[in-house]
């Protein structure tokens, strides 16, 4: 290990990690226990995302948490949450064996890939978690441990976002089996992981654009980038909105894309902005693999006892042309209907929160349904014949909203939220 991994550790370790969290699933594979935090509106009957958080060189699962703060996202939005800790190597520093770039510095080569999907799997076998929105996010050590797992789990991975860090020196080492989106975040005055690319003990390692570009050719996206006109602040400690976002979002095969974000004038550990995990999680959420899963709007009880479930049911590939939508555990002999849109709202409504944005506009007209005896709607999307317009590889969101009578305010209470990208 150099000069430099060695200043790199000491200044990870100068940050303040924050008091112990609060586990409510504990899960130990040999290597230490790992903390999973499950919100108070988990329920067993509805699954839900999950996101595993990944540190970097010399840094630990806590000092994540202290510096993604997501804890709290994932207990508003609702959403399973994992951090995980890599092993120590010979200078007493957490690592993952993560790309031929970084970090194994002393040649202990763990199976650290094959440890992480153990793990996830693991909590899908204890929790219920939406296969189609697993996630990674990663920093520094942890972006590149991230990039090593969307290459070698495609079959698992969603999409991951990687701080400071980049891909594989040797890009033929990456080989997914299937498209993973990415998103990439870096600053510009990163002088440990440099933006442009550098060397890391004499190893070569991409520049942020590289890094980006390809896993854009990976997931058979036109390198053609596409300049967002609007900016976003992430960073507390650079004035205004300091970041760029560039996507590749062109002719990319189906649950694939690459994205970056350019943080003008950041180093290697920007103090996020408030508002700035939740652009994180919203974009992650927006790109789940393809098929109907879960999205991040739980449902809370209503006056069944229960809350609403809605789940899309049809063929495995989900073409338009058979996907069914149900929702049960509805209040008996109400009024209900299915909000529909392409994008999230988060906006609250009776007990619940309305997740679907744009609903009620766009290519459907759903007719309001009778939730009948057995607290259950069934609508199939080829109402009105308009299923055809729906585009391969188009996402689009759905809800069920019901009339409840003990339901505050509008009298309207929400199912969890359902996202769908379709297939040919």
């Amino acid at each position: 290990m150099n000069a430099r991994t060695a200043s790199l550790a000491l200044s990870l370790s100068l940050l303040a990690s924050p008091p112990s969290l609060a586990s409510d699933l504990t899960i130990d594979l040999g290597r230490g226990p790992v903390t999973v935090f499950v919100p108070s509106s988990y329920d067993r009957e509805v699954p839900m995302p999950l996101v595993v958080a990944l540190h970097g060189y010399s840094a630990s699962s806590t000092w994540m948490e202290n510096f993604l703060q997501l804890t709290p996202v994932a207990e508003s939005v609702g959403f399973l949450y994992a951090r995980a800790d890599g092993t120590v190597d010979g200078s007493n520093n957490r690592f993952w064996n993560a790309t031929d770039a970084c970090c194994d510095f002393f040649d202990a080569m763990p199976d650290d890939s094959r440890y992480l999907r153990a793990l996830i799997e693991e909590i899908a076998a204890r929790l219920a978690v939406d296969r189609r929105r697993i996630h990674l996010i990663g920093h520094s050590n942890g972006c590149f441990m991230s990039n090593r797992m969307a290459c070698e789990h495609a079959d698992l991975i969603a999409s991951f976002v990687g701080f400071g860090g980049a891909t594989w020196s040797d890009e033929s080492l990456c080989a997914n089996s299937e498209p993973v989106h990415m998103l990439h975040i870096h600053g510009t005055n990163d002088t440990w992981i440099d933006y442009d690319g550098g060397l890391i003990d004499s190893v070569t390692y991409p520049g942020a654009v590289e890094t980006v570009e390809t896993w854009a050719a990976l997931n058979g996206c036109a390198l053609v980038p596409e300049v967002s006109p609007t900016r976003l602040d992430l960073d507390t400690m650079v004035a205004g909105d300091e970041t760029t976002v560039t996507r590749y979002v062109s002719a990319c095969d189906l649950g694939g894309s690459a994205e970056l974000w350019t943080l003008a004038g950041s180093g290697h550990v920007p103090i996020l902005t408030p508002q700035a995990n939740e652009f994180v999680v919203r974009w992650l959420f927006a790109h789940p693999k393809p098929g109907a899963g879960t999205n991040h709007c739980a449902s809370t009880p209503n006056s069944t006892g229960s809350p609403a479930v809605m789940r899309g049911e049809g063929s495995s590939s989900i073409a338009a042309a058979d996907l069914r939508l149900v929702a049960e555990s509805l209040p008996r002999d109400q009024e209900a209907l299915v909000f529909y849109g392409q994008d999230d709202a988060a906006l609250p409504l009776g007990n619940g929160t309305l997740c679907v944005g744009s609903g009620g506009r766009g290519l459907f007209r759903f007719p309001v349904l009778d939730t009948g005896p057995s607290g259950r709607i069934e609508q199939p999307i080829t109402y009105a014949g308009r299923e055809s317009q729906l585009a391969v590889g188009s996402t689009w969101r759905f809800q069920a909203w019901f009339r409840d009578p003990v339901a505050g305010g509008s009298g309207f209470d929400l199912s969890n939220g359902l996202t769908v990208v379709f297939r040919p």
